[in-house]
């Protein structure tokens, strides 16, 4: 069967070692190593893979187990993708807010960079409501963080 991207001199080593970095746990990292050259298509949306920087390695950041091979849009989609230090909701664009209105004295808030400023998009009391709102939305919108 034929590669279906050119790859480099010590790809093998170089992707299982960046595996290792970045936490992604398998029980036959040779047969997930396979299985990553020869994809073709993400395994959520079927979008077909232009090169070979499209595939990202989905896996769950807090177990490292190893979930799909996907491409970016979908990967970044995850709700356990890391996020920046200064967020402490746990969720890429979900920030908590200070609101003394509140009967806990603080909420939710979802936010997205749309023609270069960050707009508010939503916010909400509920957490869990406000991330299934937040993915209803990325994906109605085709939106990346």
């Amino acid at each position: 069967m034929e590669l279906p991207f050119k790859l480099y001199k010590n790809h093998k080593s170089r992707t299982k070692s960046s595996w290792k970095v970045k936490g992604l746990i398998h029980d036959d990292i040779y047969g997930l190593y396979q299985k990553y050259i020869y994809a073709t298509n993400c395994d959520l949306c079927n979008k077909e893979f232009k090169s070979s920087q499209d595939r990202q390695m989905e896996h769950n950041h807090e177990t490292g187990e190893f979930r799909n091979i996907v491409c970016t849009s979908c990967n970044m989609l995850k709700y356990d993708v890391k996020i920046q230090c200064n967020n402490k909701s746990g969720y890429r664009g979900i920030c908590k807010n200070i609101d003394k209105s509140c009967k806990q004295g603080f909420n939710w808030v979802f936010s997205a960079h749309i023609n270069g400023k960050q707009k508010r998009i939503k916010s909400s009391v509920d957490f869990d409501k406000l991330v299934e709102f937040a993915n209803k939305w990325k994906l109605d919108n085709k939106y990346n963080t």
